[in-house]
């Protein structure tokens, strides 16, 4: 049975949304942790309140891979979890970005996705588009939760209409995500329709030049979202998506035009064979503690800071490595890789080390408040 609706905690979101702006020139990928929910009218939820951010064993900009030693580190980490909050927790689902490309998953993710979903029917994939630009040259972060189904029931001998995007499932965030206009900072019901159609996947390249996002503004993006759960009715924890719509415009500079999509589209169907295509599933994002309780619900944030240095450590280390001859290294070769590690250390304290530390300090003060009232 296929997913209807995903919910994500906000400290699990955080972690994604850090870990796929930490770098706009490779792809990133972690695990997502959580169970799956059976309701009695036949809703079928997927329930996320946990991330293992994954070290890539292959670092490239068009795609990401792990290895299956860190897939049973995060089956591990599911069981700790689970002996800790008293529910059944286990790995559901998967995220990775997708820098300076459409939010939409290639042909390759669907199948990966669809190989996923053979073994766990529940398993959600999640992908976060980031640096790329509208048409103003403004930054902007799209995510989009999907599953797979089988595009050869669906196949037709006659000619392929194009299935477009169903953009009311797509979380379309601005650059500043700090902005008190931000739709997804408003307290509320988060009801984001979706037809969940079947469609087939393209994935355009997209320009290289630089968005300017930064993680800097996740800190205040969750003390926001903190600040106005403290308003909220009891029995009410949803963000509020209901405005996404009018917060995307009706072309997506980032797709191209509608012939040469089409083409992409019957393209991609010719050559992969349409043996699984797409379905959107609605994404909210809720307060951790709606969803479970727990001792450190920011613990996957804090692991994704020794993840992405002990990923710069072994890159250095194996830099090294390439380089030995006889057991020595040439003193131009020590003196290149270094000051390259240098340089990666720096950026990783800017860009998330020190964003990391105002959004746990925001945290802490919310905490404070919240225990105060």
């Amino acid at each position: 049975m296929s997913l209807t609706c995903v919910k994500m905690s906000e400290d699990v979101w955080l972690t994604c949304l850090t870990h796929a702006l930490s770098t706009e020139t490779e792809e990133i990928m972690g695990l997502l942790l959580g169970d799956i929910e059976y309701s009695k009218d036949g809703n079928v939820t997927a329930l996320i309140w946990g991330a293992s951010p994954q070290s890539r064993s292959d670092r490239r900009k068009d795609r990401v891979e792990t290895n299956p030693e860190q897939l049973a580190a995060a089956s591990a980490q599911a069981d700790r979890m689970t002996a800790s909050t008293g529910r059944t927790t286990r790995v559901i689902g998967w995220y990775h970005s997708h820098p300076h490309i459409t939010v939409l998953p290639s042909h390759v993710d669907v199948r990966t996705q669809a190989m996923y979903q053979l073994l766990d029917s529940g398993f959600i994939g999640l992908i976060f588009s980031c640096f790329s630009e509208d048409t103003n040259k403004v930054g902007r972060i799209q995510v989009i939760a999907f599953q797979s189904s089988d595009g050869k029931q669906n196949h037709v001998t006659g000619p392929i209409a194009l299935s477009p995007l169903n953009r009311s499932s797509v979380i379309d965030l601005e650059s500043s995500l700090s902005s008190s206009e931000n739709p997804l900072l408003t307290s509320g019901s988060a009801e984001v329709d979706s037809h969940m159609q079947d469609t087939s996947d393209s994935r355009p390249a997209q320009g290289s030049a630089k968005s300017g996002i930064r993680s800097v503004d996740l800190g205040g993006f969750f003390a926001n979202a903190d600040a106005s759960y403290l308003g909220q009715e009891q029995g009410r924890g949803y963000y509020n998506t209901n405005n996404i719509q009018n917060a995307v415009v009706d072309i997506d500079p980032m797709d191209m035009s509608e012939s040469m999509q089409e083409a992409m589209h019957r393209s991609n169907l010719d050559m992969s064979g349409a043996e699984y295509v797409r379905k959107e599933i609605p994404l909210h994002v809720l307060p951790t503690s709606s969803l479970v309780n727990l001792d450190s619900p920011l613990k996957s944030f804090t692991d994704l800071q020794r993840v992405l240095y002990e990923e710069e450590r072994a890159a250095y280390n194996q830099a090294i490595l390439q380089t030995m001859r006889d057991g020595k290294v040439h003193p131009l070769s020590f003196i290149h890789h270094t000051s390259t590690y240098q340089a990666s250390m720096c950026k990783l304290i800017e860009y998330c080390l020190s964003p990391a530390i105002s959004a746990l300090q925001d945290r802490l003060k919310e905490n404070e408040i919240r225990v105060c009232n």
